[in-house]
Formats: C-alpha cells, sequence, structure tokens
C-alpha cells in the first residue's frame, strides 16, 4: 500500500477588510471615503443650523447657491449657508472644505434623506399628520 501525504496548507492568512459598521442606508461616499452620519448634534440645532434643510426641500441646489448675502436673515449668502450645513450633518469641518467643490446635487439630496431620517424628522411629521387627522375626524 502507497503512503499519501496530504500536502501542508499556506501558512499566510488572506487578508479580509473589516465588517462595515452602522447602517449602510445612513452612508455616502465622499472622496474615497465612505462616511457614516449620524444624528446632528445639539450645538447646530441650537444655532439653527441644522434647520437649513427646510431650505433644501424648497430651492433646487443651484438656486440657493445663488441666494445673496442676507437672504437668511444673517450674513451668510447660500454658499456659506449650505457649507454650513454640511458641516452639520457630517460634524467635520475638514471635510467638507477638502471636498466641498467635488460634490454634486445628487450627493446633496442624498444627505438630506439620510439627515431627515437620522434626526427622526420624517418619523415626527408623521406623527404630527395622523394627529390633525384624527382631530379633523
Amino acid at each position: 500500500m502507497t503512503a499519501r501525504t496530504k500536502p501542508l496548507p499556506a501558512a499566510e492568512q488572506p487578508e479580509k477588510g473589516l465588517p462595515q459598521v452602522g447602517s449602510p442606508e445612513n452612508t455616502v461616499v465622499i472622496g474615497d471615503q465612505l462616511i457614516e452620519i449620524r444624528p446632528t448634534k445639539l450645538r447646530y440645532q441650537r444655532n439653527r443650523t441644522a434647520a437649513f434643510y427646510k431650505i433644501l426641500e424648497m430651492y433646487p441646489v443651484a438656486d440657493v447657491l445663488a441666494m445673496e448675502s442676507g437672504a437668511f436673515g444673517d450674513d451668510r449668502d447660500g454658499d456659506k449657508a449650505l457649507m454650513d450645513w454640511l458641516i452639520a450633518v457630517f460634524d467635520d469641518a475638514a471635510l467638507v472644505t477638502e471636498h466641498y467643490d467635488e460634490m454634486d446635487t445628487d450627493t446633496i439630496e442624498q444627505l438630506l434623506a439620510i439627515f431627515r431620517r437620522v434626526n427622526r424628522i420624517d418619523e415626527k411629521e408623521q406623527k404630527l399628520k395622523n394627529l390633525q387627522t384624527a382631530r379633523k375626524g
């Protein structure tokens, strides 16, 4: 009888990427980084920067960027107000500054949808509509 020996397995371990952390539906790619959008910090809500999402819901990004200083009741123009809102969304001024010119309308719209979801704006508005409907009925 011939003795067969099984060859040894390779000693190297295959490299695996890290598992994805967080919710995939709350992530966007900025530059070459996958960034998870988290609920907005209170400091951005207190200084009313976070409330800028309402402007983005009503006006196209091109129109927002064309708004002059004073359009928001302060000395900011549309460009500065959008940048401030993006800083509030990411809580990372360096990231926004580095990639601001690379962002497009689709990215802004995607961020707006995620912003509304993670801050439970849609959920609260739906509850309010339900209450108003119940009062009428």
